[in-house]
């Protein structure tokens, strides 16, 4: 739509963890402030779940990890919430803190996330300490880092991480002299300023409110049918857009796409729009705005209005009705960075359809999308449908 700008900007780093050939094997994503490479870390909790929301919710995975592992990491909170169900493993490596205490509790759950099939590494470690002697059974990684630990420390500890048969990850190499002590000792991956410093990351943030998060939390938490779910997801398509991108990161996608916003709800089900609702407000919280924005007001005006006009094209079809309305939603959902209309045809599970109409004009989807766009330039929308003019 004319004059409507997407403002507000998501923002986290992104830095390679890379071979000795220096070619990148995965990339840490770091929590970063907004207009800044820096972090001023609210909490682990907070911060961590900031950077999942941006990845799964916002940028997609292909982009933020161009098909390489994203670690993460995790303070004790998240580490035993469920809320890194929303995680898929495939993608992801948790990267335990190095504040994290190796009690009993955690070892367990370290011990449940390796047999549910994520990838596990201790961080910032700089000794060969009982917790770490307690971790490495259940981690994949040990990320050393050559700031903090001594150098008469480095060759005990290097070894016991190989003879555990664990990766080693060189962290915090700030100059070939490190780096060549590194490959010494048997590391296999390297970190830090001497191949690259974290790259500022940016895209546009779909649009959210403090309000619609609070009312679909109040909703699922108290078990609310399907049709007031559905009411509360209509009225805010930035969270559909968001749930549509965290159902390809989860590999959730009904064969055929996503034809209607009830069958999203279906393919992610109740408890998984319920941790993504939590975990935004963790990672947001009070930051957010109060009321919706300009953006979010004028996709869901489109998505009610091409709904409309289907149901009185075709009045006893609500599956158009429903595709209408989500096709509505997504020709105004925020693009990838330097992305295309496009995108859509990767970054979203909807149906060929509904793809069609957006990218092309194609179909029936496609003249009720033109009929909206006509009806907010001032135009009669009737015409485009084949209607007689009023």
């Amino acid at each position: 739509m004319p004059g409507l700008r997407d403002v507000e900007m998501l923002h986290f780093g992104r830095q390679p963890i890379v071979d000795a050939a220096g070619a990148p094997q995965a990339y840490e994503l770091l929590y970063r402030e907004a207009g800044g490479n820096w972090a001023n870390l609210i909490d682990d909790s907070a911060a961590t779940a900031h950077v999942i929301a941006r990845t799964l919710g916002g940028t997609g995975l292909d982009w933020a990890l161009r098909k390489h592992a994203g670690f993460i990491n995790l303070g004790r909170q998240l580490l035993l919430d469920d809320l890194l169900l929303l995680v898929p493993p495939g993608h992801f490596v948790l990267e335990v803190l190095e504040s994290v205490p190796m009690d009993a509790c955690v070892l367990r759950r370290l011990a449940w996330l390796r047999m549910a099939g994520y990838r596990l590494a201790l961080d910032d470690v700089a000794a060969l300490t009982s917790d770490v002697r307690k971790a490495l059974p259940a981690v994949d990684f040990v990320k050393v880092d050559f700031r903090l630990a001594s150098r008469a420390e480095l060759p005990r500890l290097a070894d016991a991480v190989l003879r555990a048969d664990r990766l080693l990850i060189a962290e915090k190499i700030e100059g070939p002299d490190e780096f060549a002590l590194a490959q010494r000792l048997g590391f296999h991956l390297f970190q830090g300023y001497h191949f690259a410093r974290p790259e500022p990351l940016t895209a546009p943030l779909p649009h959210l409110d403090r309000g619609a998060l609070a009312r679909l939390q109040a909703l699922l938490q108290h078990g609310a049918p399907t049709d007031a779910l559905l009411a509360e997801l209509h009225a805010n398509p930035g969270i559909i857009a968001q749930l549509l991108r965290l159902s390809v990161a989860t590999g959730v996608q009904p064969c055929g796409g996503i034809a209607s916003v009830r069958a999203l709800l279906q393919a992610l089900g109740p408890d998984s729009v319920q941790r993504w609702v939590r975990l935004l407000q963790m990672s947001d919280g009070f930051r957010l705005p109060g009321e919706p924005s300009l953006r979010s007001q004028a996709a869901q005006r489109r998505a009610c209005f091409m709904a409309q006009a289907a149901r009185h094209v075709r009045p006893h079809d609500a599956a158009l009705a429903d595709a209408a309305f989500l096709t509505g939603v997504l020709s105004l959902a925020p693009l990838q960075p330097d992305g295309t209309r496009r995108d859509i045809q990767d970054t979203f599970p909807v149906t060929q359809a509904i793809r069609d109409a957006v990218l092309h004009g194609h179909g029936e989807l496609g003249a009720l999308l033109q009929a909206a766009e006509v009806y907010e330039r001032g135009g009669n929308p009737l015409t485009m449908l084949g209607m007689p003019a009023a």
